[in-house]
């Protein structure tokens, strides 16, 4: 018996020190986790990595050596041991950074492609509604521009634009969940966002990714204590500048000579009005965030909490957001299964006001008052008699609308509620193979109303008649009621197998992804002549109110989902640390297209090479890093494209039939569809390198590309005989290219002082560099409103080009004389961009300023532009007009007809920007249980410097920013705000 027990003990003893697991962790110096670190027992074919947390689990023998490694790091040999802290020092090149790539992650010093990564504690440095608005300036080679509406969402441009009609957004993915947009998602939730700029990048995504992908990670638990954040500001906005408008007398004079009279306008009136006062006022902005978050060894969570309130300077603008997340993991099986949760709620109460009204008190002669002295809507009434503005005067003239009266009696409201989350998760099939899945969906529901009390507003235009003059035909009032609802969901399945193997690293990724969207339902009603109470038109109805009065009108409609399905693999290899090669294929199929149209192959392939780990760079001693790369992708662009492949049929068209010729009602297809119409594919080549030197102090990396979009889809204008209205076909091909300057330096002067300085600068040209179809011509766009346009898309020329009439000089009469023919006045795209951010610490105090500027863009002020007679005139235009006495001024004589669309209006677009300046200062530890306290001053937009003259140069324009539409011209826009706001940092 007492063999047989000792036998047991030592086969016992043998079992556990030869065929258990090593768990263990792998941490840098300030214990943070080391994500994708290489573990291999020496002298044995086992090997692993560790996870995103930095946890690893091996097969190996108690005593058994295990060698740790990470490009950037020193090289860790240690004997096995259970619960294993491994602890890494940087050697030569901070690169413990994971960078998160379409299904999956890498090591930043692995990647091949183009990536930019910014993160929390850049987002969180600029407050604002929108995550993508508080980056800009922060990568090279992307171009986004901010709109301060309340509510409003920022555009987004990587490396230029490369479609007309096409989607023009990248692709959103936040922890794996495909999004349109980050407005849902509150700035303070967000972790790293990493911008997949080229082909060979992107190309993973496939058609969803051709214009950029933004992959988002969110804050998550971690093992230890539970950790409270509060986060908190307030601030004040004011209009950033002022376009400077003509007083009374000025504005008398101008007019008066326009109409070649002294004395139609009396130069004494009785009213002064600044409308632009009048229709604004100081907004408001504070948000509170509060998080939570935590775990153990098998579970771990986050809950977060955000509300964002934002009074707008237009009156009468409100908006507010408030956000609840929660995000979980779980671990099972001796942590070889993982689940993973998140969820958002977002809830959105937005009162806009109509942008036009910013039109309006440009235009609006300031000798109109805001009412008349009876209480009354002040209009533009001329009294022949006395020259004045009066009530009761017979001469209007003007046609623009009392730019206040017009938000008084503006009653809208939009109530918007997203939910969007997904489920995943990742199991350790066998050693160094796994399976993840991830489902993740989006559903919007939305419900608005809008009263328009129309009697009132004929009222206000019409002060000198009374209600029993309102027409009786017309309504008294309407009120039109919006219910919707979207749903999108994406599920991902893939399998991943790496293996560490001598000096090879190999990993291998093979999945399918399926996603359906545009699953729509939209729901309005409009209702005539009902009761004169508010109550009707808030989203919080009484319960004895009728949804839709009797007199009413219903539209329900459902679009069409839109399906893709496709199937993708990976190979990503290292050799030696020094050899990077990686291959992507993703075959992809679209419902956008016919059956025969629906497919296509995107592949990509890049590869690396870090010389600086070569023995020829070893002694060299002021490089610490240096890596070059290329990389080939190609990418499909199917998005926003099905409504063009849809036949579509119009109807009001009569047929005559018969002896009698009677008259039969029909329908009619206004325009041809084409069966052939298919992908545009976007092409591209890059070249980079990325280095730091001078003992780590100077960081930066540089590319190169060469962008290339085929068969982009225009309209084409066929014979009559063969469809009267113009037929989309792909036919052309777009161009950009350009280079990208990425610069960081950081310097630690003692202890006590340390800053840092970063800078990046992009250029891209544009180009549409052919159409090979005859019949593509005058495809003409920006709109002015009067009857003018302003713009064509023409080959060997940027889109979104202006076309207009070249201004050559001023006649002997004072009137402008013209080209003969339209020239090429500049394009809306900038050239190129650039951002410098520079941060200064001493001791517990920060500082930090940062600056976004563009240039090589033209602008068109529509405003200006936009005249039809007696509006009033910028206070610069009567500084230097054409009189007989003055014929070498700038501007024409006085005048009040439409202008022609000319090169007069375009303007220099390029701007410098102070988008932040910030102080804090963090108060000395005065409770063990308060881990920090940060208060905070902050500055946005305080200064701009620009030749523009309009309210604000970032003109994104309406309709997704298209390049045919408003973009670039200044209509209706939402002038830039300057904030001061002070904030409070706790976290505990």
């Amino acid at each position: 018996m007492k063999f047989i027990f000792t036998y047991f003990l030592l086969f016992t003893f043998y079992s556990f020190s030869y065929g258990q697991e090593i768990k263990g962790k792998v941490v840098d110096v300030n214990g943070l986790p080391m994500p994708e670190t290489n573990i291999v027992v020496k002298n044995k074919n086992i090997s692993t990595k560790t996870d995103f947390d930095g946890n690893f689990v091996i097969k190996a023998e108690l005593g058994d050596l295990l060698e740790f490694s990470m490009i950037g790091f020193e090289t860790v040999t240690s004997k096995a041991q259970i619960n294993m802290v491994i602890v890494l020092n940087e050697s030569n090149f901070l690169l413990k950074e994971v960078v998160v790539v379409g299904y999956g992650t890498k090591k930043a010093g692995s990647i091949t492609g183009s990536v930019a990564q910014i993160k929390a504690s850049e987002i969180v440095k600029t407050p604002s509604q929108s995550a993508i608005q508080a980056i800009q300036g922060k990568a090279a080679g992307v171009n986004i521009v901010t709109n301060d509406e309340p509510g409003a969402n920022p555009s987004i441009r990587i490396r230029g634009l490369g479609t007309v009609l096409g989607g023009r957004d990248p692709l959103y993915i936040i922890d794996g969940l495909e999004a349109s947009s980050l407005n849902g998602l509150s700035p303070n939730e967000i972790e790293t966002i990493d911008i997949l700029k080229d082909a060979s990048s992107l190309a993973i995504y496939g058609q969803k990714g051709s214009n950029g992908v933004v992959v988002v990670s969110t804050k998550k638990g971690k093992n230890g204590k539970l950790k409270i954040n509060y986060d908190t500001y307030f601030g004040i906005r004011s209009i950033q500048r002022e376009v400077k408008m003509s007083e009374p007398y000025r504005y008398v004079y101008y007019n008066n000579t326009a109409l070649g009279s002294s004395s139609y306008f009396n130069f004494t009136q009785p009213y002064e009005t600044n409308w632009l006062d009048e229709i604004t006022s100081t907004g408001e902005t504070y948000s509170n965030y509060l998080s939570m978050s935590g775990g153990s060894e098998n579970i771990n969570f986050y809950f977060g909490v955000t509300n964002l309130k934002d009074k707008g300077i237009l009156n009468g603008t409100q908006f507010e957001r408030t956000n609840v997340n929660s995000r979980n993991e779980f671990t099972f099986l001796e942590k070889r299964l993982k689940i993973s949760q998140s969820f958002n709620l977002s809830i959105v109460n937005n009162t806009p006001k109509p942008l036009s009204a910013f039109t309006n008190a440009y235009k609006q002669a300031p000798i109109v008052p805001v009412k008349f002295e009876n209480g009354r809507w002040g209009v533009p009434l001329r009294n022949p008699e006395t020259g004045q503005v009066d009530i009761n005067g017979s001469d209007r003239f003007n046609n623009v609308g009392n730019p206040v009266s017009q938000l008084y009696y503006t009653f809208e409201e939009n109530k918007n509620v997203v939910l969007f989350g997904n489920i995943g998760a990742e199991l350790l099939i066998v050693e160094n193979l796994k399976f993840n899945t991830n489902f993740g969906a989006t559903y919007d529901t939305s419900k608005g109303y809008t009263y328009t009390p129309s009697r009132d507003i004929w009222l206000s235009q019409n002060p000198t008649q009374d209600a029993s003059d309102y027409p009786s035909s017309n309504p008294i009032n309407t009120l039109q009621q919006r219910r919707g609802d979207s749903y999108r969901w994406n599920w991902d399945n893939f399998f991943t197998y790496s293996k560490v193997f001598g000096k090879h690293d190999i990993k291998a990724t093979l999945g399918m992804s399926r996603t359906t969207s545009n699953v729509t339902e939209n729901l309005s009603a409009i209702g005539w002549n009902v009761p004169e109470q508010s109550n009707y038109w808030s989203l919080d109805l009484a319960t004895y109110n009728d949804e839709v009065p009797p007199d009413s009108f219903i539209d329900n409609r459902k679009e069409t989902p839109l399906v893709s399905l496709a199937y993708f693999g990976r190979v990503d290899y290292e050799y030696n640390d020094k050899y990077l090669f990686s291959a992507s294929l993703r075959r992809e199929g679209i419902s956008t297209f016919q059956e025969s149209k629906r497919w296509a192959l995107f592949p990509a392939f890049s590869g690396g090479w870090i010389m600086s780990n070569e023995d020829f760079l070893k002694d060299v001693t002021f490089i610490n890093f240096l890596k070059v790369r290329a990389g080939y992708g190609e990418v499909g662009n199917g998005n926003s494209l099905y409504a063009l492949n849809i036949p579509v049929f119009a109807s009001g068209f009569n047929y005559t039939f018969g002896a009698n010729e009677t008259i039969y009602p029909g329908n009619n297809q206004p325009y041809q569809v084409d069966p052939n119409l298919t992908w545009e594919t976007m092409k591209e080549i890059d070249f980079g390198i990325d280095f730091k030197i001078l003992g780590n102090k100077l960081s930066g990396s540089i590319d190169v590309y060469d962008r290339k979009s085929d068969n982009v889809i225009l309209p084409v204008e066929l014979p009559d005989v063969l469809s009267p209205d113009p037929v989309t076909l792909n036919t052309g091909t777009v161009s950009n290219k350009g280079m990208e300057l990425s610069l960081k330096w950081t310097k630690e002067i003692n202890d006590n002082w340390s800053y840092s300085i970063n800078g990046n600068i992009s250029f891209n040209k544009n180009e549409l560099t052919g159409v090979n179809n005859d019949y593509f011509a005058d495809y003409i766009g920006g709109s002015i409103n009067n009857g003018q346009w302003t713009k064509q898309v023409l080959v060997g020329e940027a889109l979104g080009s202006f076309y207009v009439y070249d201004v050559t000089g001023i006649d002997g009469d004072g009137n402008f004389t013209y080209s003969d023919e339209r020239v090429v006045a500049g394009s809306y795209l900038p050239t190129y961009t650039y951002g410098l951010s520079f941060g200064l610490n001493y001791k517990t105090f920060d500082f930090s300023v940062d600056t976004y500027g563009v240039g090589g863009n033209k602008l068109y002020n529509g405003k200006k532009a936009q005249r039809f007679g007696g509006e009033n005139v910028e206070f610069d235009v009567l500084e230097d007009f054409w009189t007989p006495s003055n014929p070498d001024a700038s501007n024409p004589k006085p005048f009040n007809e439409v202008p022609r669309s000319s090169t007069y209006y375009i303007e220099d677009g390029s701007y410098l920007r102070i988008n932040n300046i910030t102080l804090g200062y963090t108060l000395p530890k005065f409770y063990d249980k308060i881990d920090k306290v940060r208060i905070y001053a902050t500055a946005l937009n305080p200064f701009i410097f620009t030749k523009f003259s309009g309210y604000s140069p970032e003109l994104s324009g309406n309709n997704n920013a298209d390049p045919m539409g408003s973009a670039g011209i200044e209509l209706d826009a939402y002038p830039t705000n300057k904030t001061f706001l002070m904030g409070l940092n706790v976290s505990f």
